[in-house]
């Protein structure tokens, strides 16, 4: 099995909690509307799990790094 580089398993988590940002921030402005349209409640909804999934992502890839 490839070992990967510590430098590219940052880069990779420095990705992921980009992209976890981005969903925070979109989830925020959500937050700030009185009502949601079905669309808007469909998008919350998996804005909410893709947050998750890369929550998972990171600690995942982090738990990798500690044992490198």
């Amino acid at each position: 099995m490839k070992q990967v580089a510590v430098s590219d398993v940052q880069a990779h988590l420095d990705q992921l909690h980009n992209e976890h940002a981005k969903l925070e921030m979109r989830l925020r402005e959500l937050e700030h509307h009185l009502s949601l349209s079905p669309e808007e409640q469909m998008e919350r909804v998996n804005l909410k799990k893709a947050k998750l999934q890369l929550k998972d992502d990171i600690l995942h890839l982090q738990h990798q790094r500690l044992r490198a």
